[in-house]
């Protein structure tokens, strides 16, 4: 009994523990993550722009981003994608349409379906990823939906308050979702051509 009483209270703190950090990354992340200047535009449109670091000439980073593309691209979660063939050498061009789920619980779900375009560039022991043409078509299922672009509604002028002190609820979803997508594009990205 005596060795059961600290294998429990050990347990006990062990399963408390990843609660907390969370709950501040979450908190934390909403004031650096997604705050003003994370939504980058240029002459008036939004694009993400990221360059990266890999190994490798450039025809090898860019075999490793087709395989990835040819992956990434293809799995259950994307609706469908195109590629292009780029006027740019060394460029991969890919069109996407794919869910960003807001949350979901039972009989609800809130999603809209984002439409991007994505440009790799390859270039000896780096990469640029590019994200532009952002549009959202949500709430399909209630008189047609809306369709909006990215720059009618997270940028910092739409997606935070007058004085850019809060974030507002609705846009602010699509801002987070849309960044979060980012990212997660560019980490899947960046391990694949290394």
């Amino acid at each position: 009994m005596k060795k059961f009483i600290p294998l429990l209270m050990l347990l006990l703190v062990t399963a408390a523990a990843p609660a907390q950090p969370l709950e501040g990354n979450s908190k934390k992340s909403d004031k650096t993550e997604y705050c003003i200047g994370k939504v980058p535009v240029v002459n008036g449109k939004v694009i993400f722009e990221e360059k990266l670091q890999a190994k490798g000439s450039s025809a090898e980073i860019l075999a490793k981003a087709q395989q990835w593309i040819e992956k990434r691209f293809s799995n259950e979660g994307v609706i469908k994608f195109k590629k292009y063939d780029s006027e740019t050498p060394g460029t991969l061009t890919v069109k996407s349409e794919e869910y960003i789920t807001f949350s979901k619980k039972f009989f609800v779900l809130d999603r809209t379906r984002i439409t991007y375009f994505l440009d790799i560039t390859a270039q000896d022991n780096s990469c640029t990823m590019k994200m532009y043409r952002i549009t959202y078509w949500y709430d399909e299922e209630y008189k047609g939906g809306q369709h909006f672009t990215a720059e009618e509604y997270i940028t910092d002028d739409q997606a935070f308050n007058k004085k850019k002190t809060k974030m507002l609820k609705i846009p602010g979803k699509f801002r987070k979702g849309t960044i979060d997508l980012k990212n997660n594009i560019k980490q899947e990205l960046e391990q694949a051509i290394n």
